[in-house]
């Protein structure tokens, strides 16, 4: 079954990070771009609601602003605390159009 991609942003959309937040599908969703290659993540850090998309990023991590907990933005886990995650979805980029999979899916524990 092929997944359905919906539009959600534009490559100038992203700040001078590489970042932005999008909705997809009522949930705050955070683009990320990390060595030229976009993720998207749910935005809300489980621990206390942070926004993710405005803690540091080290490599692939990052990290809660609140509590700093790391997240991958590859996989949507938190390294540091096994069985905690984030949803993670799929980014395809057409021309400008950032395109986001509506259809998140949980990191394998």
């Amino acid at each position: 079954m092929e997944r359905t991609f919906i539009p959600v942003a534009t490559l100038g959309d992203l700040d001078e990070r590489g970042r932005a937040v999008v909705d997809v599908g009522g949930i705050r969703v955070a683009l990320v771009r990390v060595d030229g290659r976009l993720h998207a993540l749910e935005d809300t850090c489980p621990h206390r609601g942070g926004p993710l998309s405005e803690g540091d990023l080290a490599g692939p991590l990052l990290h809660c602003p609140l509590h700093a907990w790391p997240f991958d933005v590859r996989t949507g886990q938190c390294p540091e605390r096994p069985g905690v995650s984030v949803r993670i979805y799929e980014v395809r980029v057409d021309g400008e159009r950032i395109l986001v999979s509506p259809s998140a899916s949980f990191p394998p524990r």
